[in-house]
């Protein structure tokens, strides 16, 4: 890997926070107990069902079996200044795609096909943005947000109970998407591995891989954000995602042209 990224020592995840991110979660750490009963839950039933689950079933990196894959994760860290590397693990799936389970004891988990079909900086945005997660602390509700539909459907009138909840975790959920939006392009430092790494995601066919045309799925995101004139596009909007755990990825391409065009990026690199 072309190891010709500025280190960013001393970076605080606050330097590059959105602010809907904030937002939210200001929100959330607002309802009481909250927080403790997340941590207890998290710590007791998802952390170690998911650790289990994904240790017991995929393919380990290390330093020593694949140094090359675990050089990116490696890389990202440093780049980040994260002080906890998190294990990394690959498993099988030819969606360019990649998340992070655990709040105490983070795992990152890679698709195989995020490996084969992405450029270094295109992968090194997308390790890089899980790497964001656990600098900004956002494992814990992650995990809570990733299990509220098993209470929701084990529970006798679970929707009632905890449907608020979901909602509310959930928007913050793709809230906190674009701080590690940010956080990828902050260590790759290539605004074009990333638009790619979203043109890529949104389905571009394998065969047009040397085809790829960045200006139209810009211009695509810009006028995707066009359509916010509208007020009962606002709300279709809003329906169309709110169950959802992610933003759309033209979404979050917009998102991350319009920091760059803030000046913040540039600022902080």
């Amino acid at each position: 890997m072309n190891k010709t990224k500025k280190i960013l020592t001393g970076l605080k995840h606050e330097e590059y926070e959105h602010p809907f991110d904030r937002k939210a979660l200001e929100r959330l750490e607002s309802i009481p107990f909250l927080t403790k009963a997340c941590q207890w839950v998290t710590s007791n039933f998802y952390e170690r069902i998911y650790t289990i689950q994904y240790t017991g079933s995929n393919l380990k990196v290390t330093s020593k079996n694949y140094p090359k894959i675990y050089e990116y994760l490696d890389y990202a860290c440093k780049v980040l200044d994260l002080d906890r590397k998190p294990d990394l693990y690959i498993q099988w799936g030819y969606g360019i795609n990649a998340f992070t389970i655990g709040a105490e004891n983070p795992i990152i988990v890679l698709n195989s096909g995020l490996i084969d079909l992405c450029s270094e900086d295109e992968i090194l945005f997308v390790v890089a943005h899980e790497c964001g997660h656990v600098k900004s602390n956002h494992m814990l509700y992650h995990m809570m947000a990733q299990g509220i539909n098993e209470i929701i459907n084990a529970m006798p009138g679970g929707t009632l109970f905890a449907g608020g909840l979901q909602y509310a975790l959930y928007y913050w959920y793709r809230m906190s998407e674009f701080t590690a939006d940010r956080a990828g392009l902050l260590c790759c430092q290539n605004k074009d591995a990333v638009i790619t790494s979203f043109i890529k995601m949104a389905g571009l066919p394998i065969n047009e891989y040397n085809n790829i045309n960045a200006s139209s799925f810009i211009e695509q995101a810009e006028n995707f954000k066009m359509l916010d004139d509208s007020n009962m596009n606002k709300v279709v909007k809003w329906l169309s995602i709110a169950n959802n755990s992610h933003p759309w990825t033209v979404m979050r391409a917009a998102e991350i042209l319009n920091w760059i065009k803030s000046g913040e990026y540039n600022r902080i690199v």
